[in-house]
């Protein structure tokens, strides 16, 4: 058993070696903050125990597929069309209005080029009814064929089948369509016929016609004079190696 005194010793002894620590902790803490360092320290005294903060950083890898140039230029090309003319005709003339803006507006929300929309002069037509068994006219109608044109060009393969099968799935009752290939008399079509000017056309083709034959004829002329000339001179090869 220890005494008092020695108890007494051995409490002092501690409290000395504890005081040195805590003055030490709080000296280092006072040099770092002196230092300029803007962290705090948080952990306990050394003498404890000793505490380690890890940060991890992560950053985004963007990632990208290289392609050569030359990819696009081995696909092959989709053929296209010649300039197409997408016919209507039909007898009730709203009805043909409006469903040729939606051919056209259609047409360019597939990104097909149209060239031009044109009307064609309106056909009259006289219809009549016969009474049964008679020659005697019962009714007489007037009808008008109106007709409208839409021009496509460098309609693609691909897109043909869609475009046309979207207005079929559309066309109203009445309307006929029709897709052909332009030509120059479509376009001619659309003008008023002029007699002045359907004259001066039959007299040129009449001209180029006369102007055909008479140059017809003088190369036959040609051929015919030669012929004798070619003749001729073998008549006259002949009578000098007889002489």
């Amino acid at each position: 058993m220890l005494s008092n005194a020695s108890k007494l010793r051995h409490l002092a002894a501690n409290a000395g070696r504890a005081s040195s620590v805590n003055s030490n902790y709080f000296s280092a803490f006072s040099a770092s903050s002196s230092s300029g360092l803007t962290s705090s320290i948080t952990s306990p005294p050394p003498s404890t125990s000793c505490y380690s903060v890890r940060t991890l950083s992560q950053s985004a890898v963007l990632r990208k597929t290289f392609e050569p140039d030359y990819l696009d230029s081995s696909v092959p090309e989709i053929p296209a069309y010649p300039p197409i003319n997408i016919q209507l005709k039909g007898y009730n003339f709203d009805v043909l209005e409006s469903f040729q803006s939606f051919v056209h507006r259609t047409a360019e929300n597939m990104g097909v080029d149209v060239q031009e929309a044109w009307p064609t002069p309106a056909k009259s037509y006289k219809i009549a009814t016969y009474i049964d068994g008679s020659t005697r006219i019962k009714s007489e109608v007037k009808l008008n064929m109106y007709e409208r044109n839409v021009q496509l060009v460098n309609l693609r393969s691909v897109d043909a089948l869609i475009l046309f099968d979207t207005i079929r799935a559309a066309l109203p009752q009445g309307v006929n369509l029709t897709a052909h290939e332009h030509k120059v008399e479509y376009f001619e079509e659309r003008w008023i016929p002029d007699p002045f000017i359907n004259s001066l056309r039959d007299e040129l083709s009449e001209g180029q016609e006369k102007l055909a034959a008479e140059k017809e004829k003088r190369q036959e002329a040609t051929a015919a004079k030669a012929a004798r000339k070619q003749a001729a001179l073998l008549k006259s090869l002949q009578g000098e190696d007889d002489d």
